[in-house]
C-alpha cells in the first residue's frame, strides 16, 4: 500500500472535517436511527486514520469502545461504515476483519466474503455524514482518489457502493495513443487463437489483443481519424469502444482506483468527473446532470487469426507499449477469468444466468439486449427487435463474440460468419462488412453498436437490460 506523506499537509480540511463532524448538523440526523453516536464514530476513523501516522495528536480515550459498538451493530446503518473499514486499510482494518470472521464463523477474504454486510435498509442511506466520513478516511492514504469522493458533487450511483479497487489513479496505466504495428512485425508473438478486440472506422481497421489490454484497462486513440477510448472493464468482461467526442469537447479517460458493482469507475482528465464504465455516463462529479452520453462504436470480439483473415489490411496494437509487463497469451487475471466467482460484491443475482457467463450486448439507443454467446455460436443468425427497430445478430465465425446491424424491413433466412455472408429469403446475397451489410444493387444496413460482457453487468449495471433467451 502506498503511503502519502506528509500526513499534516492534510490536517487543516480534515480538521474542519471532523469538527462538521460534531453532531451540531441537523441534516446528519438521518444517520441517528442506526446509532446514537454516529457523530462520534465519524471521528473515530477520522482520528484512528491519522493515529497511525502522527502519534502525538491526542485520541478519544473511549475510541476503542466506540469502535466495538460499530462492529457489533446489527442496524443497516452501520453496515456501510464497517465495509468501508473492511475494505480499505485503515489502521483498524486488522481489527474489523477478525472480528468479521469471528462474527460470521467463516474465513476472509474482504468485506465482499459477507453478503449481510451489502443487503443495505431501505431507510438507510448515503447521508451527509457518510459521505464525509467516506472522503476523510480516503484522504489520510490516497487524496487523489478521496478527490473524487466529494459529498457536495451530484452522483447518479449509491456512494455505499462505491469502494477501492486495490489501485491508485491510474495505477492501472492507461496506454495513450499508443504505437500500431502491420500484422508481420507482430508475427514472432501475436498468435491465430488469441482473442482481440477488433473495429474499423472510416476504414482503419485495427485489433487490440486483450493479452495486452488486460494491463491497461483503458486506450486513449483515435481510429480513422476519430478520437476513441477503448474501456476494457476486466472484471464485468466488456471491452467497449466509446467516441471520446461529446459536443465540442473531447474527452480521455483514466482508471479512478475505484470500482461500482464490480465494475471499473474511470474519469475524465477534463473535469475529473467519475464516469460509469458501463453506460458511458457521468456518474459522480461536475458533470452528472447535463445528460451526456458517450456514443458506442462497434466492436467485435474474436479471434487474431479470423479478424486477420476479414482484414488484411488492419493494423494491430504493438506489444511494445512503453510497459514492462508479461503480455503472455492468458498471464493477466488467469485466476478471475478461470474462477466462476466475482471480486467484489454484486447486489443483483439473476439466476437466468450465471454470473460470469458471456454474452453479446447490442445497444440501441437506452436499450440493450444481451445475447448468450454460447447460445449465439449456436444458431449463428438471430433476427430481433431492440430500442424499437429490427436487427438481425451473426455470430463470429469461431463463436467468440458477434455483429448486430439494422435489417429495417429485410427478413433473413441464413448466415455463413466463415464465408462472411448472409443470405435473405430472396435468396439474396449479403457481405459482412464492420460498417454495415452490403447487398444487392449496394443496398445497405447499417451496424448497431455492440460488445461482449459477463451476464452480472447487464443485471447490475444497466435499467432494464434484457435477455434473449431464444
Amino acid at each position: 500500500m502506498r503511503v502519502v506523506l506528509p500526513v499534516l499537509i492534510l490536517l487543516s480540511p480534515l480538521l474542519l472535517l471532523a469538527a462538521a463532524c460534531d453532531g451540531s448538523d441537523s441534516t446528519d440526523q438521518a444517520d441517528a436511527p442506526f446509532d446514537p453516536d454516529a457523530a462520534e464514530l465519524e471521528q473515530l476513523v477520522f482520528w484512528g486514520a491519522l493515529d497511525g501516522f502522527v502519534h502525538a495528536l491526542s485520541v478519544p480515550r473511549n475510541r476503542q469502545a466506540l469502535f466495538d459498538q460499530l462492529l457489533s451493530s446489527d442496524s443497516a446503518g452501520a453496515a456501510k461504515y464497517v465495509i468501508d473499514l473492511a475494505v480499505f486499510p485503515s489502521p483498524y482494518w486488522d481489527q474489523v476483519v477478525k472480528h468479521l470472521m469471528a462474527r460470521f464463523d467463516a474465513p476472509h477474504r474482504s468485506a465482499f466474503e459477507y453478503p449481510q454486510l451489502w443487503s443495505f435498509h431501505e431507510s438507510d442511506s448515503a447521508t451527509p455524514a457518510y459521505l464525509r466520513f467516506k472522503q476523510t478516511l480516503y484522504a489520510a492514504q490516497l487524496p487523489e482518489i478521496a478527490a473524487f469522493l466529494d459529498p457536495l458533487a451530484e452522483r447518479t450511483i449509491d456512494a455505499r457502493e462505491v469502494v477501492w479497487g486495490g489501485v491508485d489513479v491510474d495505477g492501472i496505466p492507461p496506454l495513450e495513443s499508443p504505437r500500431h504495428v502491420r500484422p508481420e512485425a507482430a508475427a514472432d508473438w501475436i498468435d491465430g487463437s488469441d482473442l482481440v478486440a477488433g473495429a474499423e472506422i472510416n476504414g482503419d481497421a485495427r485489433a487490440y489483443p486483450f493479452r495486452i489490454i488486460a494491463w491497461h484497462e483503458m486506450v486513449n486513440d483515435t481510429i480513422g481519424g476519430i478520437p476513441v477510448s477503448l474501456a476494457y472493464c476486466t472484471l464485468c468482461g466488456s471491452a467497449i469502444l466509446y467516441d471520446g467526442r461529446v459536443g465540442g469537447e473531447v474527452y480521455r479517460f483514466g482508471t479512478s482506483g475505484l470500482l461500482y458493482r464490480s465494475n471499473k469507475l474511470m474519469y475524465d482528465r477534463n473535469t475529473r468527473t467519475l464516469w460509469n464504465q458501463f453506460s458511458g455516463k457521468p456518474a459522480w462529479g461536475a458533470l452528472v446532470g447535463q445528460s451526456i452520453r458517450l456514443d458506442v462504436f462497434p466492436v467485435v470480439v474474436t479471434s487474431w487469426a479470423d479478424w486477420y483473415a476479414q482484414h488484411p489490411d488492419t493494423t494491430v496494437l504493438d506489444i511494445n507499449t512503453g510497459f514492462i509487463r508479461n503480455y503472455g497469451s492468458g498471464v493477466a487475471y488467469r485466476e478471475y477469468f478461470n474462477s466462476p466467482d466475482t471480486w467484489f460484491h454484486v447486489p443483483e443475482q439473476d439466476g437466468r444466468l450465471a454470473a460470469k457467463d458471456d454474452v453479446f450486448a447490442v445497444r440501441v439507443g437506452e436499450s440493450l439486449t444481451a445475447y448468450p454467446i454460447e447460445l449465439l455460436a449456436e444458431r449463428v443468425l438471430v433476427s430481433d427487435e431492440v430500442g424499437g427497430r429490427s436487427i438481425v445478430v451473426v455470430a463470429t465465425a469461431d463463436g467468440e463474440g458477434g455483429r448486430a446491424y439494422e435489417a429495417g424491413v429485410v427478413e433473413f433466412a441464413s448466415a455463413d460468419p466463415l464465408a462472411g455472408t448472409l443470405t435473405d429469403a430472396e435468396g439474396n446475397t449479403w457481405s459482412i462488412s464492420e460498417d454495415a451489410l452490403v447487398g444487392p444493387e449496394g443496398a445497405t444496413l447499417p451496424r448497431v453498436g455492440g460488445h461482449n460482457a459477463y451476464w452480472f453487468a447487464i443485471a447490475n449495471l444497466t435499467e432494464g437490460g434484457r435477455l434473449w433467451e431464444g
